[in-house]
């Protein structure tokens, strides 16, 4: 090896490692460099060696750089394919359209907690099974909650079929149904006649904060609507059943063809309950019942329920109760905390036999089970078809007070009623003190000796026969006409409540023969109203008789005031004749008011009504102005078709058809009748219908492709800005590898 000798002077060392920059000038004068030993120099060396055989980490792999093309080409494949699908995929409806059962039930099993299926408004779901919760905090309604017609329906198809939905289970906490038409089919299937199966057509219960909304539940098969169960160990609580509409439910009991007990029938149970509901501290309010054949309401005790501004009406089926609180299972008779309260009990067309019911004596013959606790606040009893109002018997701690009573009471006893005892005829407040112990009850109530009341069967015959002029039901009516149609009990002033609960039992029997002296509520005018639309001719009735029956109620209470005037001014009053004197000044003020008011109603009412007669007229001079134009369409295309049939059988190339040279008159005929205007012609294979929805279709699809066109437009402008956006991030992306590897190298 070559031994290394080292220079002699400084400047040749310094003139081999100069730095750039001192060799690049040669003006610039620099500092002489300090002489390095040999350790140095060969420091240097060492690591400039490593430098050269060391590769720049910085500059791009030849490989890749060679397989730039094939990856921008793959990149841009995938972005092509995903924004093509995009619209596919957003498109996908939100919905399940096509379902049964066992799909939903795979749904909720697949999903899990939390798990909400939502069908499609409007759309029609036949069931051969029962839909079935699996976990908590699920839900089952149509997408978006509607509240009209556009909810969707769920019907039984199954002949061994009762129940649609269950959600019983001990994992279903908070599980939910909203905004539902569930329909039993029983008009078409029939009841069910084992009574073990014969369950209700929507289950819940056994747990906690489950709820049912602004659903439409009708025809049951079994023997209740909706069925809140309490569970195995009473853990059902919290449960909110609301703004729903319940019914018809069940039949009315036939003799003929159930038998003597309607609960051994043969074709299977004929009456069912609305809502039957054993669960703590629930909330049922805001729903309507009607035709409920059984009870609307069974409380089956459940302490802490709150039971409040429900509406019940018996329009074409006979009711055996509105309201009961008649059971002692399953809390051993405790309705500590239920509260009763503002509901409407409506006996509007059939009768209703109990309109409350407390205690196990309405429903048998027990008089020995007693209930213990229950408020019933200002309930409200109407109608002309009303048995009892309100019974009572065998209770404890219970408390009655400010209900109200409108309704006329009748019906007579039937063959199910016990000989002994004597039932007394339909009042409106009945109880047995005997079997009542410290509870409150308001002025009113007789006593007497009872024992199941609801026995009876109504009157309806020529000289009262049922009434068929009844207000529309929510599910025909929009949400703002059917929160109109809600009509508020009464307000009912606590002082003079006070003043009637101490009052004599003279005083008492004064007011009652007032109020028998007073007049009875003016029905509508018989013959109606005829504005050419059913449900406006419901509304304006609607609307006219309870104008009539707030005004009946303000004379009774006049009545009631002025029976409160001392005798000597009433005879001062009769000698005069002069009935206003002896009242307040401002009650005359106010009745003065009242009357203006009426007048003022009367008269909007007769403008309303010819509005809606002007309206009716302008609809039917359109429909004619429609039909008319219709007809002149039907003309041209007859027209059109006939020519196209004469054009086509004249230069027919199938038939094989040449017309001879002579028949040129004849062929100048034929184009002169093919060109000439409308002319009245008549083909027997042209159906009129036929040729209409070809043109409907023509129109459609013309209109179809314009808009496809259209929207496929804006789905391709978004595809194609996709594709310049990614291919020039590819080109920046090359040029900037490009850039590395070249720097690379020169470094």
């Amino acid at each position: 090896m070559e031994r290394y000798n080292p220079p002699s002077t400084s400047s040749s060392f310094s003139s081999s490692y100069s730095s750039p920059s001192s060799s690049s000038s040669s003006h610039t004068r620099t500092a002489p460099t300090p002489p390095q030993t040999h350790q140095q120099v060969m420091k240097k060396r060492r690591r400039r060696d490593a430098s050269r055989r060391t590769p720049d980490t910085s500059s791009m792999p030849q490989y890749l750089y060679q397989r730039i093309p094939s990856l921008s080409l793959t990149f841009l494949f995938i972005s092509c394919l995903l924004t093509i699908l995009l619209p596919v995929v957003s498109a996908a409806p939100p919905c399940v359209r096509f379902a049964d059962y066992d799909s939903i039930n795979q749904m909720f099993i697949d999903g899990g907690p939390g798990t909400k299926v939502f069908l499609c408004p409007s759309k029609l779901y036949r069931l051969s099974g029962t839909i079935v919760f699996t976990a908590a905090d699920q839900e089952l309604a149509t997408y978006g909650y509607p509240t009209g017609s556009e909810r969707a329906i769920l019907r039984v198809e199954g002949k061994q079929t009762s129940t649609v939905i269950q959600g019983d289970c001990r994992r279903c906490a908070r599980v939910g149904v909203r905004s539902l038409i569930i329909d039993g089919n029983r008009k078409k299937l029939g009841r069910i006649k084992n009574m073990d199966d014969a369950a209700g057509l929507v289950i819940l219960g056994g747990n906690e904060g489950q709820s049912v909304k602004n659903c439409w539940i009708k025809n049951p098969r079994g023997f209740t609507a909706l069925h809140i169960r309490e569970g195995d160990k009473l853990q059902c609580t919290g449960a909110m059943i609301d703004k729903n509409e319940i019914g018809p439910v069940g039949e009315e009991y036939d003799p003929d063809l159930d038998g003597e007990d309607p609960e051994s029938s043969p074709l299977g149970r004929p009456l069912a309950d609305g809502l039957s509901i054993a669960c703590r501290d629930s909330f049922v309010r805001d729903n309507t019942f009607y035709d409920n054949t059984d009870a609307s309401i069974v409380i089956y005790c459940s302490p802490g329920t709150l039971v409040l501004a429900n509406h019940i009406t018996a329009r074409s089926l006979s009711s055996m109760a509105g309201i009961l609180l008649v059971d002692q299972t399953p809390f051993d008779g405790d309705y500590s905390g239920v509260v009763v309260k503002q509901n409407i009990i409506d006996a509007a067309s059939r009768s209703i036999r109990v309109g409350i019911g407390i205690g196990s004596t309405v429903w048998s013959d027990d008089t020995e089970t007693i209930l213990k606790g229950g408020t019933i606040l200002n309930n409200g009893l109407k109608g002309r078809y009303m048995g009892y109002g309100i019974a009572a018997a065998g209770l404890e701690g219970f408390k009655v007070k400010g209900n109200w009573d409108e309704a006329q009471h009748q019906g007579q006893k039937s063959a199910r009623c016990f000989d002994e005892p004597v039932n007394p005829d339909p009042m409106p407040f009945l109880y047995n003190l005997e079997t009542i112990k410290e509870s409150e009850f308001q002025d009113g109530f007789k006593d007497h000796d009872f024992q199941y009341v609801v026995c009876i069967d109504g009157l309806y015959d020529k000289s009262n026969p049922p009434k068929h002029d009844l207000p529309p039901l929510p599910h025909d009516l929009d949400n703002e006409e059917s929160k109109k149609e809600i009509i508020p009990p009464p307000k009912i002033d606590k002082a003079n409540t006070e003043k009637k609960d101490t009052a004599t039992s003279n005083d008492v029997a004064n007011e009652e023969e007032e109020e028998d002296r007073s007049p009875d509520i003016a029905e509508p005018s018989k013959d109606g109203f005829s504005t050419g639309s059913e449900v406006m001719d419901d509304i304006l009735t609607h609307s006219q008789q309870r104008m009539l029956e707030a005004i009946d109620h303000l004379h009774r209470r006049v009545d009631i005031l002025a029976s409160n005037v001392d005798k000597s001014d009433k005879d001062k009053k009769k000698k005069s004749g002069v009935v206003g004197e002896s009242l307040d000044p401002a009650i005359s003020t106010h009745l003065e008011k009242l009357q203006r008011r009426v007048e003022h109603l009367e008269t909007s009412q007769k403008n309303l009504l010819e509005s809606a007669i002007a309206m009716r007229s302008s609809i039917q001079s359109w429909d004619q102005e429609m039909a008319t134009i219709g007809e002149w369409q039907y003309d041209i295309l007859l027209d059109v078709r006939h020519k196209l049939d004469l054009h086509s059988s004249h230069f027919d190339a199938e038939s094989g058809y040449v017309p001879p040279p002579g028949d040129e008159a004849e062929e100048a005929g034929m184009i002169n009748e093919i060109n000439s205007p409308r002319v009245d012609h008549t083909h027997p294979s042209i159906d009129r219908d036929n040729i209409r929805d070809l043109s409907n279709k023509q129109r459609l699809s013309q209109t179809d492709r314009k808009n496809g066109w259209i929207g496929n437009l804006g789905w391709w402008l978004k595809v194609i800005l996709l594709q310049g956006i990614i291919g020039i991030g590819l080109w920046l992306l090359r040029g900037w590898w490009k850039g590395r590897r070249v720097h690379g190298k020169i470094l």
